[in-house]
């Protein structure tokens, strides 16, 4: 049973990203990334223990990543849209991480 609604929340993901490339809209996004927020969930936890960013602020950063995958995601490529969605949703953690760890370690060069 669990199968079978992988496989449907799989094709229901596909065809509302199909109609989102033929005619992108702000609602079909929004149903998209309600779909696929499991995604960004999985990132999230796997991020959490390695900077000091909140549950939140991932959340939210990884759905920036997700909404970038959506827009550029072309199902005639022949890719998982979760294999391309990934290296997006991880790209904005690690920048966000990266800007996290050197928060503390800038430099202003004062001429005197």
């Amino acid at each position: 049973m669990a199968k079978t609604a992988h496989h449907n929340l799989k094709g229901q993901s596909l065809e509302l990203l199909q109609q989102y490339r033929q005619e992108p809209s702000t609602q079909i996004r929004n149903q998209i990334v309600q779909l696929n927020l499991g995604l960004v969930r999985k990132e999230v936890y796997h991020w959490l223990e390695k900077c000091n960013e909140s549950y939140d602020d991932l959340l939210q950063v990884g759905s920036m990543g997700l909404i970038r995958a959506i827009e550029r995601f072309d199902a005639s490529k022949g890719v998982a849209f979760s294999s391309f969605a990934i290296p997006y949703i991880a790209v904005k953690f690690s920048i966000t991480y990266a800007i996290a760890a050197r928060r503390y370690a800038f430099r202003v060069n004062v001429l005197t």
